[in-house]
């Protein structure tokens, strides 16, 4: 059956104030470049017939858009080539909401189901697209993405929980949706941020450029492999156990037990950085500009981190824009490149030291007026970054949980999109909540895929999954 294509524009029905016309990106914002994030969430067959479904589907989107208006804007940028997103009437051009029927069954997760597949969005194109596709099982794939410089995940799922909770005929919670949709992350840290604060330098792993960058480090545009692989609950305990510094120290050791706590996070970073320098270093991938130098001895890892938990203030369900508090860890090679759990024990314990470090409310503060000072922000573009791994966890956020019941229970399956194309050195981890287990999509340049699929202390820990798995 062809797809069937709708346009959703924002209701008129709750009164709201009216939204500015235009709101400006924050730095935080430009960290990414016009990417997506993608959430495909898997559902039982509903009760319901299929055009109830769509049409319960496409209303209660509409009335999400109007209670989310910088979802249903488009990003635009002015003649000084600063980034903004519009949100008059001349640019609510409105959501894309693809419908598919289709005559096979459920199989897991494929590109096919993505409403858009593109990496790179062109300019004006809408900030949320929605493809609703039905298997002939009855499974239903509600699968969207969002334009990333409008929001991060955490905003993402503040708009998708939204969307349910309408579907699902419930009552609207004013107080949990932003009545002031700027992107100015400095308000909820008050004390730490005022007009005569000036950063004297860069917070890592930052830089500020001559002039602005003209494209991303060759390394981000190598070709990689995509590999998946389950950490159970149970073997999740175990790695932080074997990985855990205190766990090798002396009964008699005089250290500070806090001084060398991990997290299972900790371990779980450490285990994968591990795990992608050795498949490098076995296959001798060239490391190319945008890559620590072989003399350094060194490897930076760089972790996003979704900075509102840090916050003096709440910022839940006030904030709707990018918070990710990017921070970074640099790493002896030597103990990367070991396959053992003592010298994965102290990668570990350096990213719990630079986590506690650069995340601390002082620390984001100072990061947000680096953002902001305008010696750094002239021209546009010049804030860059480099790592030779990168990490996005998931775990904290339920991608299967009752707030993305849209009426017919929650989803049975999450993922963050069945054919996207990631740069090598890169994982995403995610967490099923009900049973603990910890899922990691891991990539690595195409010739040290062999030697990552082998690690010994990967597979000491992780099953391999399909790369499409049918959850």
């Amino acid at each position: 059956m062809a797809v069937e294509t709708y346009t959703i524009l924002p209701t008129n029905k709750y009164n709201r104030p009216p939204p500015p016309s235009t709101i400006a990106l924050h730095g935080l914002d430009l960290l990414n470049p016009p990417i997506q994030i993608h959430n495909h969430r898997f559902y039982h067959r509903p009760t319901n017939t299929t055009s109830d479904v769509i049409h319960k589907l496409k209303s209660s989107l509409a009335e999400a858009l109007e209670l989310y208006p910088p979802v249903a804007g488009t990003v635009q940028a002015n003649e000084e080539g600063e980034p903004y997103i519009a949100m008059d009437a001349e640019n609510i051009l409105g959501t894309p909401f693809l419908v598919n029927m289709k005559d096979t069954p459920y199989a897991g997760d494929t590109e096919d189901l993505s409403p858009r597949t593109v990496m790179l969005l062109p300019p004006s194109s809408s900030t949320l697209a929605v493809k609703v596709t039905q298997f002939s099982c009855g499974t239903i794939a509600v699968a969207a993405s969002i334009h990333h410089q409008v929001a991060d995940l955490r905003g993402f799922l503040d708009f998708l929980e939204l969307w349910a909770q309408l579907a699902r005929g419930e009552a609207v919670d004013f107080t949990k949706i932003p009545d002031d949709w700027s992107h100015n992350p400095g308000r909820f840290f008050p004390g730490l941020i005022s007009e005569s604060t000036v950063p004297t330098s860069p917070p890592p792993p930052f830089m500020v450029l001559p002039a602005p960058a003209t494209g991303p480090p060759p390394f981000l545009l190598a070709p990689s492999e995509i590999t998946r692989w389950k950490f159970t609950k149970s073997s999740m305990e175990r790695l932080k156990s074997d990985f855990s510094p205190s766990a090798s120290a002396s009964a008699s050791s005089k250290e500070h037990k806090s001084d060398l706590w991990i997290s299972s996070g900790d371990a779980l970073a450490a285990l994968l950085c591990g795990v992608i320098t050795r498949a490098r270093n076995n296959a001798n991938v060239a490391r190319l500009q945008g890559r620590s130098s072989l003399e350094s001895q060194t490897e930076e890892i760089a972790m996003a981190a979704n900075g509102r938990d840090r916050s003096p203030l709440d910022m839940s369900g006030r904030y709707f824009g990018n918070f990710n508090t990017l921070w970074s860890a640099t790493v002896s090679r030597a103990d990367l490149s070991s396959p053992i759990c003592e010298s994965g024990s102290r990668v570990a314990l350096a990213i719990r030291n630079a986590l506690n470090l650069q995340l601390s409310p002082e620390a984001i503060a100072y990061k947000i007026s680096f953002f902001e000072a305008p010696q750094n922000t002239q021209p546009p573009g010049r804030i860059d970054w480099f790592a030779d791994i990168i990490l996005t966890n998931w775990c904290q956020f339920d991608l299967q949980g009752p707030k993305l019941d849209f009426g017919w229970g929650k989803p049975f399956c999450a993922t963050a999109g069945g054919g996207s194309v990631y740069p090598p050195g890169y994982c995403m981890m995610t967490q099923e909540k009900d049973s603990g287990d910890v899922f990691v999509m891991m990539t690595v340049e195409k010739e040290g895929a062999d030697g990552l699929k082998a690690d010994s202390l990967l597979n000491k820990y992780a099953t391999p999954v399909p790369v499409h798995p049918s959850c």
